[in-house]
């Protein structure tokens, strides 16, 4: 393991991610999703063997050298936990903007007045009824 490929690859992937929650944060969502998804492509298209080489860099092996950890697994952790980021950002987002809009049906305390008057009609025809066969 080199420690100076760890470093370097820490350091790519801290300002990957920072520039991307930037992005979250102060442009929106999906600038941030471009971002995420357009930087990682574009460098594999313009300098692919580069790009190659650093995302088959191993940093750790698991499991008796079975399972060998390299940067496309952490580009991978990476994107998953960042792509989690921004849809609960846009689902919460999404509900808080749902509450906020008022009713276009009717006032509360109109609906409220109709049941009110509509239970009120049932009660009186139930006594009504009600009457009636204690009479006979």
């Amino acid at each position: 393991m080199d420690i100076y490929g760890l470093i370097i690859s820490t350091v790519i992937f801290g300002i990957f991610s920072v520039l991307t929650l930037f992005a979250l944060i102060n442009l929106s969502s999906i600038i941030a999703l471009l971002i995420l998804i357009g930087m990682p492509l574009i460098v594999v298209l313009v300098i692919p063997s580069v790009a190659t080489s650093f995302l088959s860099q191993q940093h750790i092996i698991l499991a008796n050298g079975a399972v060998p950890i390299n940067n496309y697994h952490i580009l991978l952790l990476i994107w998953s936990t960042l792509i989690g980021i921004i849809l609960y950002t846009e689902f919460l987002t999404w509900y808080m903007t749902k509450a906020r809009r008022p009713r276009k049906d009717q006032n509360v305390s109109q609906m409220n007045d109709n049941i009110r008057s509509t239970l009120d009609q049932v009660i009186k025809q139930i006594r009504d009824s009600a009457g009636r066969i204690r009479n006979r």
